[in-house]
């Protein structure tokens, strides 16, 4: 069996006899491709990437894609949904931090921390009433997305205080048994929110939320689905986070939002597309703090990422369903 890693990630050799522990014989050859498609598929059975291969005919041996990314949307349109491949993703291995992120914007929101920050700058005291912080303990957040990264944020937040609702393509599912690196996190049996509701129901939740979290996944049905008129029904003061994909909320619909006071305020880590360099819209919106897409960018990745490959590598062998199987149906 012949495994190919195309990243700039390298197996210790600690890992490389944990790998082949669970396989004897098991062949892991590293490459790191700049064009996926100039990759050697040839007796590849498995290959552990970000980006697949549209010239699935060169790869005649390959049984199991297993992406390093926790979303799939890179799949849309992709050769590979047309056959039984088995995809799966890493979602589970970036709940903590892109959640620490969450965390971190949110109270940089409340605390006006944008313009705080100006006083370095301008070296002239500001005028401290005009800085005051929202108390986060009592406010409502709505999560829009519940997999293992909203319900780390859910966990997090709650623990400041804040009312939890969330939102997701089936609020029938409280459960969540995917794969987590971090056990005791997250909320798997869906205890904390204290009200769930479906993509139907924006009209009803975006009213209630004085914070709105954006996790969900990029799919054709969630692609703009917080537009002009959903962002309307936000209060006036409320603030918006995104670290899911870019095009979920549609940057010029964000940018007119936040100039005209539909919102209070926003962060986003994510952008249609990137890397994304200037000029831009967003780079003169005062109201709005932007990251370079790196909420899930953390030390010790790989030994996670490692650990659920190692998993659902057992799995394979032993012929039981993987961890995080992408749903081409769903779209993640």
């Amino acid at each position: 069996m012949k495994l190919l890693l195309n990243t700039i990630f390298k197996f210790t050799d600690a890992q490389r006899a944990v790998l082949q522990a669970i396989r004897p014989g098991l062949e892991l050859v590293e490459q790191n491709a700049g064009v996926v498609d100039q990759l050697d598929g040839t007796g590849v059975e498995i290959l552990v990437t970000e980006q697949v291969p549209r010239n699935l005919a060169a790869w005649t041996s390959l049984r199991w894609v297993q992406l390093l990314s926790a979303g799939s949307n890179q799949l849309v349109g992709h050769p590979i949904r047309e056959t039984a491949i088995p995809v799966t993703t890493a979602s589970g291995t970036h709940g903590v931090p892109i959640a620490q992120y969450v965390s971190c914007a949110t109270l940089m929101l409340a605390h006006r921390m944008s313009q705080v920050l100006q006083y370095k700058e301008t070296q002239q005291w500001p005028n401290r009433l005009a800085l005051a912080g929202r108390p986060l303990r009592g406010q409502t957040v709505g999560i829009i997305g519940y997999g293992s990264i909203g319900r780390e944020c859910a966990r997090q937040l709650a623990a400041f205080g804040l009312r939890v609702l969330c939102l997701k393509r089936d609020p029938q599912a409280m459960r969540d048994d995917g794969f987590n690196a971090w056990p005791g996190t997250g909320d798997p049996e869906g205890l904390i929110p204290a009200g769930w509701f479906g993509p139907t129901q924006l009209a009803e939740f975006l009213p209630q939320c004085d914070y709105v979290v954006v996790t969900v996944p990029s799919t054709p049905q969630t692609e703009g689905m917080l537009g002009l008129a959903q962002l309307a029904l936000m209060k006036r003061t409320a603030h918006l986070i995104v670290i899911s994909r870019g095009g979920i909320v549609p940057e010029p619909v964000l940018v007119e939002a936040l100039r005209s006071g539909l919102l209070a305020g926003a962060v986003i880590d994510c952008y249609v597309q990137e890397p994304l360099n200037g000029p831009h819209e967003f780079f003169s919106v005062p109201n709005l703090i932007m990251t370079p897409h790196m909420s899930g960018v953390y030390e010790g990745f790989w030994n996670f990422m490692v650990d659920l490959l190692a998993k659902n590598l057992s799995r394979y062998q032993q012929g039981a369903p993987l961890l995080n199987p992408v749903s081409h149906r769903h779209g993640y």
